[in-house]
């Protein structure tokens, strides 16, 4: 019966330390490459990303010309390279987004 006890400890110890080391990776901060503050966000993701520069471009926050850094944050203090639903709601109220149409 011990050994039962023990062995089932043992599962969740095991558990409970693997989730620990998965959970770890994910709550790492993402971080933006090197910002060259001489040249603007635009101008560098239409030669780096061009496909993703033109998307934005198309949308309607590119034909605002709508900054990059208000849903991604400024590239120093904090970076979303794909940033959650609650960046929208920074600025538009959650009846205004229909984020099932938000890219995953």
């Amino acid at each position: 019966m011990k050994l039962k006890h023990f062995f089932i400890i043992f599962i969740l110890i095991l558990f409970v330390a693997v989730f620990q080391l998965l959970a770890g990776d994910k709550n790492k901060a993402e971080k933006h490459p090197e910002v060259d503050y001489s040249i603007s966000c635009q101008e560098c993701h239409s030669e780096l990303t061009p496909e993703i520069f033109q998307e934005w471009q198309d949308s309607k926050h590119g034909v605002m010309n709508y900054g990059c850094y208000m849903c991604h944050g400024d590239g120093v203090e904090e970076f979303a390279a794909k940033p959650g639903s609650e960046r929208c709601t920074a600025c538009h109220s959650p009846q205004t987004v229909d984020f099932s149409q938000l890219p995953v």
